[in-house]
């Protein structure tokens, strides 16, 4: 069994100019039960149109004109290639702006057009709360969905698209490097590439464009797509009212549900009752392991630790997926939002051996799951050394480069993107030493 050290080693920081952008405190504190859901949470099932409510029919979309490509497995690859800077072109009437200004969570109807391609109406909100949210006057984060004005059509297979904005990572790689780290830990991720958008012509600077868990992402990643998929984001009320979403907290029903079948959430509620049958019990490490793939949380986790994820669920209990797998009927935590990464636990006040996720928290004060967190670890290291990173890093380095010093709604100074990429790439060189001490490997 390998012992978890009672302190992390410490490791010297990579000198980053202070741009105040890069590091937000903690959401922190905040109610664990409410009587009632709010009645606008900002969920992503928001329907309301600010147009036209008259469903079309689609044209179908392939990738050569006139016939559909012989594979179809993946119609949408290309649009993650991470060799090329696709540009995203955003229109939006005049009805819709307003209507984003007035509810930015709710569909407005817009035109697109993705590398060329333009598509018939599409849906289009804002995205983001307390820490990366921008309005229209901005930059903001988007969420595109591709059918909410004309059913059943799909971008390449594709019901909806993310864009974020990257105005709290002034290194603009973060995300790109957090989502390989998961890859190559074999757990289920998003594919992530670079555009450049503009909305009604105007530029809008480098985004990140990420892909968005559903129903062909579930069918691409898994052997049974019909389990739950739920969203562990915390539901948030307006201004700086919100709740964090765990287990056996009494927030059950709070769980948002993205994918699957409506069962008022009996299977989250199995975790939380699991959870408090067991934590701090010498049957806590098999009890879970009825209801949780233990060995993905730990690679799922020793992610999160690997790449500093200080707003994740172990960390801030937030920005993260729940899978059942039906294959074995067990919950899969998988990842989202990873702006705030490359943080060092001690910039938040925070520490991994009194994690925030009550699950994690738990693990850490139970001998053989700590033994199962060290070995998941020292899995994401192989899966790291043995991975040829420093050429694909310089890569989408030299590809985001001068976007980036051209970008008109960056928040960070142009000086300032090369020093924070240095920083990423320092960090990605000393960690595993870090984590090989911290776990006793």
């Amino acid at each position: 069994m390998h012992a978890l050290l009672s302190f992390l080693v410490a490791c010297t920081d990579p000198v980053v100019p202070d741009v105040g952008h890069d590091t937000a405190p903690p959401i922190g504190s905040v109610d664990t039960a409410v009587d009632t859901a709010p009645t606008d949470t900002g969920a992503d099932t928001d329907t309301v149109d600010t147009v036209d409510d008259a469903p079309e029919e689609p044209d179908p979309v392939v990738t050569e004109e006139g016939a559909e490509p012989q594979d179809t497995s993946d119609l949408a690859g290309w649009i993650f290639d991470q060799t090329v800077m696709h540009t995203v072109d955003i229109t939006l009437p005049d009805l819709s702006e307003s209507a984003l200004a007035s509810s930015p969570y709710m569909w407005a109807r817009a035109g697109i057009t993705i590398d060329g391609e333009e598509m018939a109406p599409v849906g289009v909100h804002l995205r983001g709360k307390i820490g990366s949210f921008r309005t229209l006057s901005g930059k903001p984060k988007f969420k595109i969905s591709f059918n909410q004005y004309v059913a059943g059509q799909r971008f390449y297979g594709l019901e909806e698209l993310s864009l974020n904005n990257s105005v709290v990572d002034c290194s603009y790689i973060k995300e790109m490097v957090g989502y390989r780290m998961y890859e190559l830990a074999g757990i289920p991720t998003l594919r992530t590439s670079y555009a450049q958008v503009t909305v009604n012509g105007e530029p809008y600077g480098l985004y990140i464009v990420l892909e968005t868990p559903s129903d062909k992402w579930l069918d691409r990643n898994y052997d049974d797509a019909s389990g739950n998929l739920y969203d562990g984001k915390y539901v948030w009320y307006g201004g700086y009212s919100y709740t964090l979403l765990d287990f056996n907290i009494g927030v059950d029903s709070l769980f948002q549900l993205e994918e699957g079948t409506d069962v008022a959430n009996a299977d989250i509620a199995a975790i939380s009752a699991a959870l408090a049958a067991s934590d701090g019990q010498p049957t806590f490490y098999d009890t879970m392991g009825a209801v949780l793939d233990w060995d993905l949380f730990h690679r799922y986790t020793s992610v999160d630790h690997f790449i500093g994820h200080n707003d994740g669920y172990s960390m801030n209990t937030n920005n993260y997926r729940v899978y059942f797998d039906p294959t074995d009927g067990k919950a899969d935590f998988l990842p989202w939002d990873l702006d705030y990464t490359f943080l060092y636990d001690y910039e938040w006040g925070l520490s991994w051996q009194n994690a925030n996720g009550n699950i994690t928290n738990a693990c850490f004060r139970d001998a053989s799951c700590t033994a199962g967190q060290a070995a998941g670890m020292a899995t994401v290291l192989a899966a790291w050394e043995a991975d040829d990173w420093e050429p694909w890093l310089d890569g989408i380095e030299a590809l985001s480069y001068t976007a980036t010093q051209g970008d008109p709604r960056r928040e960070c100074a142009a000086s300032s993107v090369q020093p924070y990429r240095d920083y990423v790439r320092s960090w990605l060189e000393a960690r595993p030493g870090n984590m090989r001490a911290y776990y006793g490997l």
